[in-house]
């Protein structure tokens, strides 16, 4: 496992969205990795701290079986965040998401967890020119 510190400048600010007991074991994976993680039990408080928060580098959601309209939550989001990467845990891809949402199945291990979202951070700064 790699921590974003060892790769970038300060702590990687990951915004997670989550209505279920992921959102504990995400958020403590990632922040025994270094990342700066802030939890939102819902997608209001989601779209809250996108707003309130500079430096996001990530959000990432779990929002299967709430009811909430996660593509309608995305597309709000990015109203004010138009390059912020997204990442989507579940069983399976929800209809209607944007197509640069990443999906990772909810069976993950907390490598696969970490990998992915140090590869969706490190390649949304490289873009971005943060590098």
């Amino acid at each position: 496992m790699s921590s974003p510190r060892a790769a970038l400048p300060g702590a990687v600010r990951v915004v997670i969205c989550d209505y279920n007991s992921l959102l504990q074991s995400v958020s403590g994976f990632l922040r025994m990795s270094g990342y700066s993680v802030f939890q939102a039990y819902n997608g209001e408080a989601a779209e809250e701290l996108c707003r309130d928060l500079h430096g996001i580098a990530l959000l990432i959601l779990n929002t299967e079986g709430t009811g909430v309209d996660t593509p309608a939550l995305v597309r709000s989001i990015r109203k004010r965040h138009g390059t912020l990467p997204v990442l989507h845990i579940g069983s399976v891809p929800i209809p209607g998401m944007p197509s640069n949402v990443h999906h990772l199945a909810e069976s993950f291990t907390a490598d696969q967890l970490l990998e992915t979202v140090s590869a969706i951070v490190a390649a949304s700064q490289c873009h971005s020119g943060n590098a």
